[in-house]
């Protein structure tokens, strides 16, 4: 089929990046719109000039396209699906006032990565057709890298400058440099810069274990795609136990519980037979079963098969 799908494809790593490769993957072409570049005129262009099966949208926060609630209802007259796709967390956080007014919550379909009971209620309260789409990783870069011994032994990916109302990432980053000091690497936020690729798959893969952690981690239905990216990219995961979401090959800590950390960390620290076991555990069924291409076929099948549920 043939996909027109909104977004920011302006960077060479982003998540529309990812869905893009994992549709083509999977046989379908897809047309990239850069939401803050596009308007609705080019939009109703490209659906009046060709056959498209799906409208696909990914927002950006800070980027509107004047009309897209309008375009929407347009493509529903001319029965061309509309879905938008999300990785954010929208209940205990201010953005929740979105919901029902954001042109993401215009669309016939919401797939969204927050199916935490407060997410829930705020879905039920504004009667959305929405789905439980979890994260997940680019499947070519599901690759076991040898590891660098020059490289530290715990790191944390990801950023401390964190959403107001989770105050508990800046208190972890600070405890894992205080209590391991050179055996921890921080990348991204106020640590090292961001890496991306392969790369992060060397540095996953050097470390004995990469600290994992989600908005108010352990609540249920709900993380961080590091929770994938990181098993898929070869890393040893320890991460709060999260209802929802598989355990195959992660250690975990008590959420919020910096004495449970340390505890798990130096249990882990001395047992590599169990990590390594555990790491080639998670590594095997995340490239299997829980890449960008396996989320995409979930959400053709939402769509375009015979039956489908909440």
């Amino acid at each position: 089929m043939t996909i027109l799908f909104i977004g920011n494809f302006g960077v060479p790593f982003s998540t529309e990046q990812d869905r893009t490769w994992s549709l083509n993957q999977l046989g379908h072409n897809v047309l990239a719109y850069q939401e803050n570049k596009t308007t609705v005129p080019l939009l109703e262009k490209a659906i009046n000039e060709q056959t498209i099966d799906l409208v696909l949208y990914s927002h950006t926060h800070g980027w509107e396209i004047p009309g897209l609630k309008e375009f929407f209802n347009t493509c529903k007259k001319a029965k061309i699906k509309t879905a938008s796709v999300h990785l954010d967390r929208w209940a205990w956080l201010e953005r929740a006032v979105d919901i029902g007014i954001e042109a993401t919550w215009f669309t016939e379909y919401q797939f969204m990565a927050d199916g935490s009971p407060e997410a829930v209620d705020l879905y039920t309260a504004h009667n959305l057709n929405w789905f439980f789409l979890k994260p997940g990783v680019l499947e070519r870069e599901c690759v076991l890298e040898k590891a660098d011994k020059t490289l530290e032994e715990i790191v944390f990916i990801g950023s401390d400058n964190y959403h107001p109302e989770y105050s508990f990432r800046p208190k972890l980053v600070h405890f894992l440099k205080r209590t391991y000091d050179q055996r921890f690497a921080h990348y991204g936020g106020s640590g090292r810069p961001t890496v991306r690729g392969l790369e992060l798959n060397r540095i996953m893969a050097s470390a004995k274990i990469v600290i994992g952690d989600s908005c108010f981690g352990g609540r249920p239905f709900y993380v961080s795609d590091r929770y994938y990216e990181t098993r898929g990219r070869g890393g040893f995961l320890l991460h709060p136990h999260t209802q929802g979401h598989d355990t195959q090959g992660v250690a975990h800590y008590n959420p919020m519980d910096l004495q449970s950390l340390e505890r798990e960390i130096d249990f882990y620290l001395n047992h590599e037979k169990d990590r390594e076991r555990m790491r080639l555990e998670g590594f095997t069924h995340v490239k299997k079963h829980e890449t960008y291409t396996n989320r995409s076929q979930e959400m053709l099948d939402v769509m375009f098969g015979d039956t489908h549920e909440n």
